[in-house]
C-alpha cells in the first residue's frame, strides 16, 4: 500500500494564506467591538460625570447671604458717613457765611445809628433834608433786612439778659420790674446770633417813700 502524500499543493497553501489573512484581520475589529461602549452606557457615563460635577460646583448658601449681609452694612454705613459729611459742609458753609457777613454788618451798624441821631435832631434841618436822611435810613434797614439783620425789640419789653445790656435801673410806679422803659442803642440780631444788645434803662421796683406816699394817699382819698 503506497503512503498518502502530505505534501500540500500550491492552491491550498494559497487558501491557507488567505485564510489566516482573513483572521488577522477579524481579530482587532473584535477587540474594538468589545471595548466601545454602547449608546446606553456612554449616557449613563454622562449622566454621572454631570451629576458630580453639580454637586461639586453647587454655591454655599450660608456664605452667600453672609457675603450680602456684609456688603449691604457696608453700603448703609457709606451711606451714613456721606450724609455726615454733606450736613457738616453745610454748617460748616454757613457758619463761614454768617461769620463773614457779620463783620460787615458790624462795621455798617454805627453808620445806622448816625442816620437815627439825625433823625432825632432834626427840628432845625429844613424838611428836604430830613426827608432825605429819613429815606437813607429806610433803605439802609431794608438792605439790613434782605440780609437776615432786624433790630431787637426793646421799648416796653420785659427785660432779657441775651438780648438786653442794662445800662441803668429807674424806679417807675406804672411799669412793672424790669420793664424797659428807655433805649440808648438799639440792637441787632441776625437769626439767633446777637449782633449787639440793646442798651437799655430798666424799671425798677418804687422806692419806701413813693409806695408811704402812694399808701397814704389812698387813705386820704
Amino acid at each position: 500500500m503506497k503512503k498518502k502524500s502530505t505534501k500540500k499543493t500550491c492552491s491550498e497553501e494559497q487558501l491557507e494564506a488567505e485564510a489566516h489573512t482573513k483572521a488577522d484581520a477579524a481579530e482587532p475589529e473584535t477587540a474594538a467591538t468589545a471595548e466601545t461602549p454602547g449608546p446606553a452606557e456612554d449616557a449613563g457615563n454622562d449622566a454621572g460625570a454631570s451629576g458630580g460635577a453639580a454637586t461639586a460646583q453647587l454655591p454655599d448658601i450660608d456664605a452667600l447671604l453672609a457675603e450680602r449681609d456684609q456688603l449691604k452694612d457696608q453700603l448703609l454705613r457709606a451711606r451714613a458717613e456721606f450724609d455726615n459729611f454733606r450736613k457738616r459742609n453745610a454748617r460748616d458753609y454757613e457758619r463761614l457765611r454768617k461769620t463773614a457777613a457779620e463783620a460787615l454788618v458790624r462795621d455798617l451798624l454805627p453808620v445806622m445809628d448816625h442816620l437815627e441821631l439825625a433823625l432825632k435832631h432834626a427840628d432845625d434841618a429844613s424838611q428836604a433834608v430830613v426827608e432825605g436822611v429819613q429815606m437813607v435810613a429806610r433803605q439802609f434797614a431794608d438792605v439790613l433786612g434782605r440780609h437776615g439783620v432786624e433790630p431787637i425789640p426793646a421799648l416796653g419789653e420785659a427785660f432779657d439778659p441775651n438780648v438786653h445790656e442794662a445800662m441803668m435801673q429807674r424806679p417807675d410806679d406804672e411799669a412793672e420790674p424790669n420793664t424797659v422803659l428807655e433805649e440808648f442803642q438799639r440792637g441787632y440780631r441776625m437769626g439767633d446770633l446777637i449782633l449787639r444788645p440793646s442798651k437799655v434803662v430798666v424799671s425798677s421796683a418804687p422806692s419806701a417813700a413813693s409806695a408811704e406816699m402812694g399808701d397814704g394817699g389812698t387813705e386820704e382819698g
